[in-house]
């Protein structure tokens, strides 16, 4: 049951994500559902790891800090998904923190057994 909540969240905000970044679904390239949850998917692994080995601190009041994000995402510019990590984070400047919140709970749930 969890992952489904997970997945409804994490495609309610690709949905959005779409819309704040005016990109027309039917006319997307490289960046459908599959590929921005895999985006995320990487993206979240790339901070974990960050945070296991002592390069990026946890704050107490955000899952993620998106500084922290981007300095991944420009150390890995030779990813598959580096395209899609900037469209995500175009979107991310819009979200409040109950929002991101969400998307990163629903990002963290997919590792969960």
């Amino acid at each position: 049951m969890e992952n489904k909540v997970s997945d409804n969240v994490i495609e309610k905000n690709y949905r959005e994500c779409l819309k704040f970044n005016e990109i027309n679904e039917s006319k997307v390239d490289n960046f459908d559902l599959a590929i921005a949850k895999a985006a995320l998917e990487n993206l979240y692994e790339l901070y974990k790891n960050g945070i296991l080995t002592g390069r990026f601190t946890k704050d107490k009041d955000y899952v993620v800090r998106c500084a922290d994000l981007v300095i991944l995402a420009e150390e890995n510019k030779d990813s598959l998904f580096y395209e899609a990590w900037r469209i995500w984070f175009a979107y991310f400047v819009s979200m409040g923190y109950a929002g991101w919140n969400e998307l990163w709970e629903a990002i963290h749930s997919c590792f969960r057994p």
